[in-house]
């Protein structure tokens, strides 16, 4: 009779621990930066962590290219990814090109740029890969 007042209080404490352990070990989803723009919203440009894929569209017809730029919250480029058509489809890169570290924090900074300049009209936002 001892035994199953004792194995009773204790069941709950057991399953909560069983909860805990599963929750702690599961593989957390996959981060994505969301769509975000350039100050002038010439270009936009996304990130996602499923297969490290990011993107950038020239989304105006002005002569420039739209350049999304990975960078580590310290400001040090990681790479780029340049759209260089003006039809309204985008380009995008993915792991094979580079891969981010999961869980790390980034930033992502989406641009406009000519041939041989430098970027314009950025705007950068941290997200975490």
């Amino acid at each position: 009779m001892r035994t199953t007042r004792v194995f009773t209080r204790l069941l709950p404490t057991v399953a909560l621990g069983a909860v805990a352990a599963l929750a702690l070990n599961t593989t957390p989803a996959a981060a994505n930066s969301g769509w975000w723009y350039s100050s002038l919203n010439k270009s936009k440009g996304y990130f996602t962590s499923y297969g490290d894929k990011t993107t950038a569209c020239d989304i105006s017809t002005d002569g420039y290219k739209a350049l999304v730029q990975i960078l580590t919250i310290n400001d040090s480029l990681l790479y780029r990814v340049v759209d260089n058509y003006n039809d309204g489809k985008c380009t995008s890169r993915d792991a094979s090109y580079f891969n981010l570290q999961e869980g790390a924090t980034y930033q992502i900074e989406v641009c406009v740029v000519k041939n041989g300049g430098r970027p314009l009209d950025c705007r950068a936002h941290r997200f975490t890969a």
